[in-house]
């Protein structure tokens, strides 16, 4: 896909005039976000977690708080609840990051059922009820109340959130982390420090599905904690594996192909989480690598072609 091209999906959305395109493209952009850091974490360091529903919750309450019920700047909202985020991340990380495989796993899944209960049961979020009432703020003159100003500040996050996750998995840490999902015994003899680097990344992920979380809040206006339970990590992670674990392009296919379907399988409940895991399953059997190697594959071919 060219960047002529990226740039007109971005637009079609804006050019339809159209209040719920919109909003389901914005819904793309911050799921983009969450599977684009999902996938560093787990396409290029081997460490699954269940945990970023819960990081993107303690992101989104911090947010509104901060910003709603305390007046401080929106911006400094945001980072201050992607660094709680990371925080959690690091305390967490810690302890649970020398376990591997399933045993990680099943640890962070645990971490998002026990922060998932911190959400419903603690008076500052709002209890099960969650909080109403969220207005998005004006910034420089600009409001952005309107569904479009807000979907194009999504789309400018999204495409930084890309540079970084690029950035990461192109630097000494990214090389460090291939050889950690590779043999972590290994890297470990070559000077890898192994809890370093991934205790590292979870905390960095973190912090970016809290920054998620944050612009989520906003752009539906309420935060409940339906919205940061262990079925919103499952969806993320069906958005990574769907699209391609160790391509931030195909995490962003990933998350716009599960946010369509999502709509489209509203009406059916919880059963959309069935079709997730299907998909899974097809997809890990038949291309490991995602849908986005059908198009890498495509490219190599039409490559060796023009060679010829």
């Amino acid at each position: 896909m060219t960047f002529a091209g990226v740039l007109a999906v971005i637009a079609i959305p804006l050019l339809s005039g159209n209040g719920y395109i919109v909003q389901v493209a914005s819904l793309a952009a911050i799921g983009a976000i969450m599977a684009v850091s999902l996938g560093v974490l787990y396409g290029h360091s081997g460490q699954l977690s269940f945990a970023h529903a819960a990081f993107y919750g303690v992101g989104a309450y911090t947010t509104v708080v901060l910003h709603t019920q305390h007046g401080l700047n929106f911006f400094l909202s945001l980072l201050v609840g992607a660094g709680l985020s990371g925080a959690v991340a690091f305390v967490v990380g810690l302890p649970t990051l020398r376990l591997r495989g399933n045993y990680l796993a099943i640890a962070t899944m645990a971490l998002q059922l026990g922060i998932s209960e911190v959400f419903v049961n603690a008076k500052i979020t709002g209890g099960s009820v969650g909080i109403f009432g969220i207005v998005r703020p004006t910034i420089a003159g600009i409001s952005l109340e309107s569904p479009f100003a807000y979907y194009v500040l999504l789309v400018i996050a999204a495409v930084l959130v890309i540079a970084v996750a690029h950035f990461l998995v192109h630097s000494r840490v990214g090389r460090g982390l291939a050889a950690i999902r590779e043999d972590e015994t290994a890297a470990g003899v070559l000077g890898v420090d192994a809890i370093w680097y991934k205790v590292s990344i979870f905390t960095i992920t973190a912090m970016i599905a809290g920054l998620a979380g944050g612009l989520f809040a906003y752009q539906l206006e309420y935060v409940s904690p339906e919205s940061f339970n262990l079925d919103w990590s499952i969806a993320v992670l069906s958005m990574v594996i769907i699209g391609g674990k160790k391509s931030a392009i195909g995490a962003v296919l990933g998350a716009v192909i599960v946010t369509i379907v999502t709509q489209l399988l509203f009406s059916v409940g919880e059963l959309q989480f069935l079709i997730y895991g299907l998909w899974i399953i097809v997809i890990m059997i038949f291309l490991p690598d995602g849908l986005i190697s059908i198009w890498q594959t495509a490219g190599r071919s039409t490559a060796r072609g023009t060679n010829l």
